[in-house]
């Protein structure tokens, strides 16, 4: 590219000096024919713009009309064809472009495997189900703290973990509970059942007749689900539309 420019540039040099000449030339012709210096000056510049014009006419006669139709011609000798074609076939070496702003840390989201993403969308699953366990847990902790000990309280919180996951009705374990009546039993499952819906309320009929034996020994299940939300407003443990 620097060598065409180099050469472009020798070559108006060239012809620009060849022009100045000439033109200084007519100058003295016109002074020796008896001219005035302004004419001679007029005559100097006409000349030079004469020639001027005169090579950018040949130049695109030239470029336009005379190379096409030249290298055509050459292009049926062998020897210049071979060497068009070995000069079409050189490779064109394309430089690599390098975007900036580009950071090495960033991963494209595109490159995570079809594993990476299950698993992905498995942990936020799990997390999710916590996040919504906790809340049934944290309620049940303070509605049975001064009610059950320590003990109880565990094991009525794997209760209800049993329950949010439908696990099978051996997982549950009973616990004693004290000052509580049915009403406040009822209410309390009326509100985790409400909570983890859609469920069948027999499912949580069940969960009170099994966790909380002495207080519904005489009562069925039907009986305990017919009454959950008797009576809302009462007991110690009322009726609560959301947890959250």
């Amino acid at each position: 590219m620097k060598n065409n420019i180099l050469e472009y540039i020798t070559l108006y040099v060239i012809v620009a000096c060849a022009a100045v000449v000439i033109a200084t030339l007519a100058r003295i012709f016109a002074v020796s024919m008896g001219f005035d210096s302004f004419t001679a000056f007029i005559v100097f510049l006409v000349v030079l713009a004469i020639q001027v014009i005169v090579y950018l006419s040949i130049h695109v006669v030239l470029q336009n009309l005379m190379l096409p139709w030249i290298g055509n011609g050459l292009a049926k000798i062998p020897y210049f064809r071979k060497k068009i074609e070995q000069r079409q076939a050189l490779p064109v070496v394309v430089e690599p472009q390098v975007e900036e702003n580009n950071t090495e840390t960033d991963i494209p989201e595109s490159d995570m495997s079809l594993d990476d993403i299950r698993n992905e969308q498995q942990k936020n699953i799990v997390k999710e189900q916590e996040d919504i366990l906790n809340v049934a847990l944290d309620y049940t902790r303070k509605s049975f703290a001064l009610y059950l000990s320590d003990e109880d309280l565990d094991v009525l919180s794997r209760n209800v973990r049993a329950y949010m996951n439908k696990l099978d009705e051996k997982e549950l374990k009973p616990v004693k509970v004290k000052e509580l009546s049915a009403l406040d039993l009822r209410h309390f499952g009326w509100n985790i059942w409400n909570y983890f819906k859609p469920r069948n309320q027999m499912d949580i009929a069940n969960f009170l007749k099994i966790v909380f034996p002495n207080i519904f020994r005489d009562v069925t299940e039907d009986s305990i689900k017919s009454h959950l939300k008797d009576d809302e407003l009462k007991g110690v443990i009322k009726i609560i539309e959301k947890l959250v």
